[in-house]
Formats: C-alpha cells, structure tokens, sequence
C-alpha cells in the first residue's frame, strides 16, 4: 500500500502497522460487533486466474434454509464430489440474530469441473450462495521449533 501512493489502495490492519510504513489511518474502530475476529483478504475487481497445475482453493459463502439438515445435505454436496472442506466458519446474519451464514473453504480450483458441478448442486439446495474467490493455497508443512 505504502509502495503504490494511491488513494485508491487501502489496507487493514493494526495502528501500529500503519504507523511503521508511514500510512494514514483513515478509521481506527472498522467493526460492527464488539467481539470482533478478523480474516484478511485481498480484494480485487478482477479475479486471479489460478492455473489447474496448481493446488488451489475456493471460498464460498452460503445461506441455508432453516430446516433440520440443511447444512449437512450442502457438506454432502461435497462428499459426493469427492471435495475437502478445509474450513467451515459460521456466521450469524447481520439483522438476523437467529439466522447464520457459512463460509467455506474447498480445496479446488473454481474452473475444475467437479467444482463446476458441486457448485451447481449447491446453487439449488441453498438459499444463497456466492464464490468469494479462487487463489493458490499453499500447503506448508510446520516445523517444531528448533
């Protein structure tokens, strides 16, 4: 952000690491809820393309009806598809305090045809689904400390 000098780049992040690159903090308080967990993203207008010869993942993030099951017939989507969901976060819907969103990670490129499939599947199982986006994933194996 600091490299591009452009008003039409942002960053966020902690006061102090604005501070460090020499950034302007435009709002300090960005949450809407007092308990707030953030997840960091990069937000373009344009999607990456992700080659198929590399490992990727999908994020999605879905609404399902509130009927008993209705999660699980969206995860089995992806059993039956032979997917791995390497993340499942539920959200509760803003205004709607019993009502909850799911964002998922997949371990698949979005242009893969078993992903095409599955998405197609789950556009008419959920109430609302929309692909956040497709990016590299890196599968880095932790080392213990020495």
């Amino acid at each position: 952000v600091a490299q591009a000098n452009s008003p039409r780049v942002a960053a966020l992040g902690s006061e102090a690491g604005g501070m460090l690159h020499g950034l302007q903090v435009l709002e300090r308080i960005a949450a809407n809820q007092t308990q707030n967990i953030t997840r960091f993203l990069v937000l373009a207008r344009k999607a990456i393309n992700v080659s198929d010869q590399v490992p990727a993942k999908t994020t999605l993030l879905i609404a399902t009806g509130q009927q008993a099951g209705a999660l699980v017939e969206a995860l089995l989507v992806l059993r039956n598809h032979n997917l791995i969901m390497t993340k499942l976060e539920s959200r509760p819907i803003h205004g709607n305090p019993w009502e909850e969103m799911f964002y998922l990670d997949v371990q698949a490129n979005l242009e893969s045809q078993v992903m095409q499939s599955a998405l197609k599947e789950l556009g008419e199982i959920t109430r609302s689904m929309k692909v956040l986006g497709c990016y590299p994933s890196e599968n880095v194996v932790p080392v213990e400390p020495a």
